[in-house]
Formats: structure tokens, sequence, C-alpha cells
């Protein structure tokens, strides 16, 4: 499994949860840059129960710009 960057990974999948293993951050943002794709899946809590038993630093995101309805975002 390569690295590869977070936009490209999120570019491959439409509508889904991603779960990618961080390997490099933009320290002065703390940003993601880029990892590797441990998991997707259009349902959440299957990308939730995935990352329990992840190791390292993870991320999870959602494929789109936008979520779906009902669910928000905080930061």
């Amino acid at each position: 499994m390569k690295s590869e960057r977070i936009e490209k990974i999120k570019s491959r999948f439409k509508h889904e949860w991603l779960l990618i293993k961080i390997d490099r951050m933009d320290v002065r943002s703390t940003t993601p840059v880029s990892g590797h794709l441990i998991a997707h899946s259009p349902l959440r809590d299957e990308i939730y129960k995935k990352s329990i038993r992840s190791k390292g630093i993870t991320l999870i995101d959602y494929s789109d710009n936008v979520l779906p309805k009902g669910y928000a975002v905080a930061f």
C-alpha cells in the first residue's frame, strides 16, 4: 500500500467515509497531507468500528465536500 495525498484518495471515492492512516502532516497548520487508505464504506459506523483497531494517527473523513443529510462537523 503506497502513500497518497489525502485529496487524491478522496477523489477516488464518491459518497463514502474513509479511514486513512496519516503519514505526513503540515506541522504549521496541523493538516493531514498524505497517508494510506485503510478502509472505505458508505456507512460511517463501519469505519468507526475499524478505527478502534487502527494504530497510529488516523483520519476519518467523508469523501465529498458536503456531508450527508443528518451529519454535522465540530472542530
